[in-house]
Parts: C-alpha cells; structure tokens; sequence
C-alpha cells in the first residue's frame, strides 16, 4: 500500500458479450483493485446500474487469469432464473452449476468443474454442511443486505463457507441503521471494524 499510486485499468475479458459504461469499467478497474490486494469489499451502485454485470466481467476476468476453484454466488431465491439468465447471455463461456430446487445435487467434488456454482440464501442454509467442504475462489452474496444481521442464520451460515475472498453486492449497504455495514463488512473483510 506505500507504493499504491492509484487504481490500474484491466481489460475488458474478451469472453464478455457486451460493452461496459465507464462507470461498471471503473467497477471491473476496482474489483481487480481489491484482488491485487486480497481485500474483500462491498458494490454497493444503485438499484439498475448493472452490478450483476460487473461481476460477471470480474469472474471473466478471474478465469483469464486462471484462478481456480469455483467461484459461489448466493443470491435470493427470486434472483436464480435472472442470474442464470444474465450469466448465459453475458458470458456463455462461463461452466455454470446451479444448487436449487428439489431435485438439486450437492456433490462438492464435481465444483472443480465448473467456474461458478449458483445458490439461494434458503439453500445455503439447507445445504450448509457440504457447501461449507469446499474452498471456494470467490463468494459473491447478492442482495447482501440479507446478511446484515450477525445474530441471523444467514449471517451466520456465511460466514463458515470457505474462501480465497469476499464481496458483497447490494445496492443497499445502509437499510436501517450504519451498524448494517458492520455486518456486510465483517463477512466481506474479517476484522476490519474490529468488534460489534
């Protein structure tokens, strides 16, 4: 950090199927920002700004670079099918596997496989005792105003999961109160802000 004199342009991954707005390159520019540093952080843009394409070209960018094992997004149940959607449409490259639903297999082994495993908040808490096996490369929690509380299940099942880093996507950082960030915070960067 003595040395840091400001945030490097990364290229646009060329398994992208679309064309970034200066301000989602500056996203992709400081994503790559804080995996130089192994920081974890927060995207926090507004509602519609395109944070689930800016993540997308992140995981591009990861695969590029040949960072392994997969890479786990937990997203509310309601998001799945739009995740799914935007993942097929925006980077068709990308080896999806989908944990949801009843009929959904939960073998670790077969993670290696793939660049991203996508699951529900309800089915991390189903499934916690597996997915808790596997170090991933990347947690991505969208919505992730869903883990602001540190006394809920949520929160809690989060922070067991295995991983080289963390973000948190959310377009609501502060819902009720500033301690909101402590929790987003304390999952995404462990022991930044200390203790409650």
């Amino acid at each position: 950090l003595n040395s840091f004199e400001g945030i490097e342009s990364v290229a646009i991954p060329a398994g992208l199927n679309a064309t970034l707005r200066d301000y989602q390159r500056e996203g992709l520019n400081w994503l790559n920002f804080l995996d130089g540093f192994n920081f974890g952080g927060c995207l926090a843009d507004d509602m519609g700004l395109g944070k689930t394409l800016q993540i997308i070209a992140f995981v591009l960018t990861q695969k590029e670079k040949g960072m392994k094992p997969a890479n786990l997004i937990v997203v509310p149940a309601s998001l799945v099918f739009n995740w799914q959607r935007e993942l097929a449409k925006f980077a068709p490259s990308l080896k999806v596997k989908t944990v949801y639903g009843a009929s959904r297999a939960t073998n670790v082994a077969d993670f290696d496989d793939y660049d991203v495993v996508l699951t529900s908040y309800g089915t991390l808490l189903s499934d916690l005792k597996s997915l808790k096996a596997y170090r991933f490369n990347y947690l991505f929690l969208d919505e992730a105003q869903a883990i602001k509380n540190p006394d809920s299940q949520r929160y809690k099942a989060a922070k067991l999961l295995q991983a080289r880093n963390r973000i948190v996507i959310t377009g609501t950082p502060v819902e009720n109160n500033t301690f909101d960030l402590y929790g987003l915070l304390s999952f995404a960067c462990p022991g930044l802000l200390g203790n409650r």
